[in-house]
């Protein structure tokens, strides 16, 4: 498929995503995990300009082949971190959304991340519990260089909380964190809804989205790492 047909495909659904961002003053980032090289040169042109990626090495290659072609994008990370991988990610992002641990904070430089909460009682998902919020944000204040914008969530599964209560709850601790001091006046971003929920996350105050499928369409199969 032609850059021009991807476009002709997608338009649609970016133009209808990035309409519904605007009314609620929420960000859209497109997530291009496995997503094919047209369809995300082809979102670029519809006007996107944040751009995610889940997966270190794959972030490496796909930038390496398109973006000299997407000279303003901001790129976001939103993948679990891992120790040995952290290397690359000290400089060329706007944003880490995946903060949950010191260990990863004291290796990335001056990175403006955000910390991701684990809500729902999730004890298999990444995340901090949210009973040890401070003092995470404490010891990065203290320990490390990072700049903490705000905080970040995944779905929880949808038999255990409802959408809406958990955006709501992720906005209750971002509001208290910053009452308290915990989180500075530009660090009360909120970055939470994914393609089957961001109506409701937006709703609820996302300052970010993260979509793939429903605005780029199926992902290609790969084992990305």
């Amino acid at each position: 498929m032609s850059v021009q047909e991807a476009i002709e495909r997608i338009r649609p659904a970016v133009e209808r995503i990035l309409s519904e961002c605007q009314a609620s003053n929420g960000q859209l980032i497109a997530v291009i995990k496995r997503q094919p090289m047209d369809h995300i040169l082809a979102s670029y042109r519809l006007g996107l300009r944040d751009f995610a990626h889940s997966y270190v090495q794959e972030a490496i290659d796909c930038r390496q082949q398109i973006e000299h072609e997407m000279p303003d994008a901001r790129w976001h990370f939103i993948g679990r971190i891992q120790s040995n991988k952290t290397r690359h990610l000290l400089e060329g992002w706007h944003r880490v959304h995946s903060i949950d641990r010191l260990k990863i904070a004291r290796r990335l430089g001056r990175a403006r991340v955000l910390i991701q909460v684990r809500l729902g009682g999730e004890h298999s998902k990444a995340g901090v519990h949210p009973a040890e919020l401070e003092a995470l944000i404490d010891h990065i204040g203290s320990e490390t260089q990072v700049r903490i914008k705000g905080l970040m969530a995944l779905p929880p599964p949808r038999d255990s909380w409802g959408e809406a209560q958990y955006f709501a709850e992720l906005a209750k601790q971002r509001d208290h964190l910053m009452a308290h001091g915990y989180l500075p006046t530009d660090g009360g971003e909120l970055s939470m809804g994914t393609s089957g929920d961001y109506l409701d996350a937006l709703a609820h105050g996302a300052n970010w989205i993260r979509v793939g499928t429903a605005l780029l369409g199926t992902r290609l199969v790969s084992n990305s790492t």
